[in-house]
């Protein structure tokens, strides 16, 4: 009985599970052979011994494998378990934000589209008044005080700054009235840092998209306007402030003088409007007076023959030199456009061309 007592002593030890079960397998295992060794001359105690040892060696290994399989229960269930399914873990993330609630998915997403939303109406208004003043100043202001168009629309966004401080509140309050949902975030949740640099990226991107939208106006106004109205005013103002003499008595050539202001593209006016009326320029000269005015001197002769012009055509080149003192940049201009054309023309020629040569280089027969 001795044994007996001590094994159910061992097994019901309250420090089973504290990983001394096996010292206690190991005392009680000792006892028994000592009791087996002091009860050898009788074979039937023997037998009952050993027939008790081994059962308490099965019922031990039975109550190791239960506590073991406690154990590892308890800690894959710590493991595996979900931070954001019970309080303790949401406790142990609140310090991550020093102690401010955390904002919901749909809070933050509710912030950013409150914040964003309006900022497109922003960009676009900002955009449509910079370009629509902008323009109206180039071809206003621009040409009665000789303003570049960079100016004119400098001008028209300092308008469309002072416009949007003072549209910025109507914005807003559209904006509210428009239904846009509300997140409800805290003046603390509003300052945690992530919250701050994702609602500038929403204000940032809104801006962006509407400007571009903005861009559809240019859609809507004639860009070449306000260069033709300029170039319109100083022929207007120049109107009488030429005067073209004509000398027919060299042998070789005929002698054209133009006198008056110094203007950008006026000696390419003037020849340009020779060539174009038959005249081969031989020689051009210019000099300053002392009263400011330019003096362009021509010798000129007839494209056809290679002397110098008639006396019957000379009222004629003439009316079309003073004409080009006049008109001189806006005919440069359609010049210009002219040439364009004819280059574009020619490329279309040039690349028809070629396609039709490397046609006639190669030669395929196709399979039946």
């Amino acid at each position: 009985t001795g044994p007996t007592y001590e094994c159910s002593q061992i097994v019901n030890n309250e420090e089973w599970g504290n990983n001394t079960h096996y010292c206690c397998w190991k005392n009680l295992y000792w006892k028994i052979i000592a009791k087996i060794n002091a009860q050898q001359s009788e074979n039937k105690n023997l037998l009952s011994a050993f027939t008790y040892t081994t059962s308490c060696r099965i019922q031990m290994s039975r109550q190791v494998k239960s506590l073991s399989k406690i154990h590892y229960s308890r800690r894959h269930s710590l493991r595996t378990r979900n931070p954001f399914s019970s309080n303790v873990a949401q406790q142990q993330i609140a310090p991550t934000t020093n102690g401010i609630p955390m904002p919901t998915s749909d809070q933050l997403r509710a912030h950013y589209i409150s914040n964003g939303l309006p900022m497109i109406g922003f960009g676009l208004m900002d955009q449509t008044v910079m370009i629509q003043a902008g323009n109206a100043i180039d071809c206003t202001l621009g040409v009665t005080l000789g303003l570049s168009t960079l100016s004119a629309a400098a001008v028209g966004g300092l308008v469309s700054n002072v416009s949007g401080i003072v549209f910025g509140g109507t914005l807003g309050s559209l904006a509210t009235r428009a239904g846009l949902p509300s997140s409800n975030l805290t003046a603390q949740q509003r300052n945690l840092f992530f919250v701050k640099r994702n609602r500038l990226l929403s204000q940032a991107f809104g801006v962006f998209f509407g400007c571009t939208m903005g861009l559809v106006n240019l859609l809507f106004i004639d860009t070449d306007r306000s260069t033709s109205l300029k170039l319109q005013h100083i022929a207007d103002e120049t109107e009488f402030a030429f005067e073209v003499e004509c000398y027919n008595e060299n042998p070789n050539s005929t002698t054209f003088i133009v006198k008056g202001p110094d203007n950008d593209g006026l000696l390419a006016g003037m020849t340009a409007a020779l060539t174009l009326n038959g005249c081969s320029i031989l020689d051009v000269s210019a000099h300053k007076l002392p009263d400011g005015t330019i003096e362009d001197k021509f010798a000129v002769v007839n494209q056809a023959t290679q002397r110098r012009l008639d006396d019957n055509e000379l009222d004629h080149v003439s009316q079309v030199l003073l004409n080009a003192t006049k008109e001189g940049p806006l005919m440069l201009k359609a010049q210009v456009g002219e040439l364009e054309d004819q280059n574009t023309q020619l490329q279309e020629r040039i690349n028809h061309l070629e396609g039709v040569l490397l046609k006639r280089q190669l030669t395929i027969r196709r399979s039946h």
